[in-house]
Order: structure tokens, then sequence, then C-alpha cells
């Protein structure tokens, strides 16, 4: 796998990132991948770089929080990962806010995806087609295999991979000169592999989707339109092109195999077409999106189409029109999870703080497991004015989603309305250990410690919640003064 992910770091904060590269990721406290004579990374050390890169990557403005899309994502995901070779291997799949079209596999299992790949698949099987490729990419071990093949430059090769993500997304030359800049590459023995485990993706991601109910034809037609694209436009190649090379071979071998499967038809779920008009009501200019969509329906009244207008009205302030199209949506009977969230968050927009607290009320016992209602019913009592009645809530959803970031922090919220600072720090803290920020997640504890009026119990898990941190981070330096 090349992972040349495009951002909107400067090409001179790039060139700083890659001269300390490897000495950055040791300090960080990533594995020592040893010598030449390692053959790959073990799951353990895979597991150990993904996260440090999900650190840094959940820090940058074009992660896209959104537990709609997260949530979907991850559904999707689920199915992919319950038939891949490696069904019992945990995976994380997260949006991206960008145009370009393109996703990506890193190690430990997890797999980012552009909101334009979304926006720019027609069908559902176009989707898990590609997150299916991008599944093998984890369960084959290419990186861990790239790494074994190339030696001595396997530290060199996670530093670029690491420096690719974080670097700026609209420019493509930046990141080229990245993975260039990297002297230590043999950049003809990278691409030739880079070859074998694309074909290697295909195969391994077609058995994926069909073994999860998807129509393999998907992969095909997408990974064809996108060949046709980059014929046309071979200057300005769509970026999953650049990033997974695209060749005839490749695509007459997938031709090949899906001509022998048996056919099957997938229905499009009502959540892919909900998110991927989401998405599209958030792209470009606000004004040009409702237009969109306006046109939409008025062609194509269908119920994601009126949910993209109402969603495209919201974002720019036409509450009126918003107000109009989900009446149309709620008139189509549609049963979502989805389609509930954005009235709620429609009431909140509004200011209608008690409809928005009584719609979720009525729809959290219906979706229960929808967490994204969760988050959006605690923020709802909180805007309401009810925080004692949200930290009750939060604390009941915990005991089935324990280590949530995005409950702790509502909960961190909660204790904040209600004067209660040591907890409400203690809290943010626990938010961001899950996170992997430890230094805020210390910085909280501290504060909590100073905080007072807290009981010993609870000084007695903020002292030990502390101590344990800085042994972590004590642990890091001593492995950095080691190497």
């Amino acid at each position: 796998m090349r992972a040349v992910i495009i951002t909107s770091m400067k090409a001179s904060t790039l060139a700083l990132l890659l001269l300390f590269g490897v000495q950055s990721a040791l300090a960080a406290g990533l594995p020592d991948l040893g010598d030449s004579s390692r053959a790959a990374l073990s799951e353990s050390q895979e597991d150990q770089i993904g996260h440090e890169i999900m650190r840094q990557v959940r820090g940058e403005a074009d992660y896209l929080d959104d537990p709609i899309l997260e949530d979907y994502l991850n559904t999707l995901g689920d199915k992919l990962a319950a038939a891949s070779p490696e069904s019992r291997r945990h995976f994380d799949y997260f949006p991206v806010r960008d145009p370009s079209i393109n996703a990506f596999a890193m190690p430990g299992g997890f797999i980012g995806v552009n909101t334009g790949l979304i926006s720019a698949t027609r069908n559902e099987s176009e989707l898990a087609g590609v997150l299916g490729h991008e599944t093998a990419h984890v369960t084959q071990h290419h990186i861990a295999r790239m790494v074994g093949d190339q030696n001595f430059t396997g530290i060199a090769t996670l530093a670029a991979l690491a420096v690719a993500i974080l670097a700026a997304r609209s420019n493509s030359q930046v990141s080229e000169a990245a993975i260039a800049s990297t002297q230590a590459l043999n950049i003809q023995n990278q691409l030739n592999f880079t070859r074998a485990n694309e074909s290697e993706a295909d195969r391994v991601g077609l058995q994926i989707m069909t073994g999860a109910g998807f129509d393999p034809q998907g992969m095909v037609t997408f990974f064809e339109r996108l060949q046709a694209q980059g014929r046309i436009y071979e200057n300005n190649a769509p970026a999953y092109m650049r990033t997974h090379p695209l060749t005839y071979q490749r695509i007459a071998d997938m031709q090949n195999r899906v001509a022998r499967m048996p056919y099957h038809q997938h229905v499009d779920s009502l959540e892919f077409q909900f998110v991927r008009a989401r998405i599209q009501a958030n792209e470009g200019e606000p004004a040009m999106a409702l237009h969109r969509f306006e046109v939409l329906v008025q062609t194509d009244p269908e119920p994601a189409n009126w949910y993209g207008l109402a969603s495209a009205a919201l974002r720019a302030g036409k509450l009126e029109r918003a107000n109009a199209a989900m009446a149309q949506l709620d008139a189509s009977k549609v049963s979502s999870p989805i389609a509930l969230s954005l009235k709620a968050e429609l009431a909140l927009g509004e200011r209608q703080y008690s409809r928005a607290v009584d719609l979720l009320a009525h729809a959290i016992p219906q979706f229960a497991s929808y967490r994204p209602l969760t988050y959006l019913y605690a923020r709802a009592l909180l805007a309401a004015g009810r925080p004692r009645e949200a930290l009750i809530f939060v604390g009941e959803q915990q005991r089935t989603w324990l280590a949530d970031a995005r409950l702790y922090s509502l909960l961190a919220e909660a204790h904040q309305a209600l004067g209660e600072m040591t907890q409400s720090h203690l809290a943010q803290a626990e938010s961001y250990a899950l996170q992997e920020r430890q230094s805020e997640a210390i910085e909280q504890l501290q504060l909590a410690q100073k905080a007072g009026g807290a009981d010993f119990y609870t000084l007695s898990i903020i002292d030990a919640r502390l101590r344990e941190m800085k042994q972590r981070q004590q642990n890091g330096k001593a492995g950095k003064a080691e190497k």
C-alpha cells in the first residue's frame, strides 16, 4: 500500500517533519522495529503505530467529527470485517472532510474515507468495494510485509506514512515530494511491491464484499469509472488513482473474476442514501448545495433528496425551507434514526430546545443502539438548561458504552454546568485519554486536583489516574533514552 494522502500543511513544515520523522516516531513511544533481520511487524506493533498516527490525525482540521457518518461507516465496515480473513480483528473506519475521491488504510486497522469518495459512489456496493479493498490491505498485512521487504528502511517508511497522513490534501506534489525525499526508500522496489499489494487487495476485497452480501460488480464499475476519468483528465486524475495506481491488468482481472461469479443484486440501504445526501448538502457553497437539492426534489422526490434539501437549507440558515422539506420527508413514512437526528438538529437550530428533547426522548427507545441519538439527546438537555438530567442520562449510557470519548466529554459539560469542576476536569481527562491525547489528559487531572471540593474517594481516583499516566509518559522517555 502506498499511503500518499494530500493535506493542507505547508511544504516547509512538511520538510521539517520529514527531517525529524524517525526521531519523532521513536520519541512518541512507537515500537522499535529492530534491525534488518526483522521480517515484518507484529500485530501489536501495527496497533501501536496506528494509534499514534490516529492521535495526530484526530488533531487535524480535516478529521470529521460527525457521529452519523462515523456510525454508518463502521456499521458497513463491520459487515465487511466479519466476512474478511481476520474476522475477529478490530477495525475503525472514520470520515475525512475532503472532496477528493480517496480512502486509505493504516496500521492497526484504521481506515480513513474521504467524504468526496462517498459522494462519488453511485450505489452502496461501489462504496463497499472500496472499503473491502482497504480492509484487505489490513488483513493481508501489506504494511508489515512492505517494512520487511525494505529491510533497514522500515522506520523511514512508517515515518513517511505518518507525514503523508498529516501532509496537505490539496497539493499532491507536496505529498509526492515527501515520498521522494525519503532517501532510504528504494522507490522502484516500493512501486513493484505496491502493484502486487493492489492486485491482492482487489482479489481479497472482492471476496470480502461478496461475503458481506454486496454486488461484486460495484468494485469493477467504480474502478472503471475512475480509470476513465484518469484518461480524460490525465493531469488531474482522481486521488484514488494516485494512491492506488489502477492498471488495465487490474481492471481486466477484476472483470474476469466478477464474470465468473453468480449475479447478486444488492438494494442500497436508506442509511447509505441519507449519508451520501448529508455529505452532498455540506459540499461547496451553502447556496449552491441548496439549489442542487431544490432541483433534485423536482425531478426525483425520493426521501434521500428531501433529507438532503432539509440539511442544505439548515446549513444555509433557511429554517422555514428546512421545515418544509422535513415535512415532506415525514410524509414519506420512512423510519430512520438519521432522519430523526436531522429533525432534532433542526429544532436545536431553531433554539426549540424542549421540542428537541421531546423528539429525542421518543426516538431513543425505538433506536436504542443508535449512538448519535444519545449524543444529541444529552446536548439537547444541556441546551435546555437541564444539566442534572443530562448527567444522569449520560451515566446510564456509559453502562453500555463505557469507553466512549464523546460521552465523557458530555459528562464534563454537564458537571461544568452544575459547577462541579473537579468532576468536570476528571471526565474531560478520561475523554482525552480515550483519544490518546495523554498530555491534555494529564493537564485536566492536575486541574482536577486543584479545583477543590472533591471527596476523598474522587481525589484518590484522580491521584491514581495521574500516577498511571505520568508513568506511561516516563516509560516513553526511558525508551527514547535507551535508543
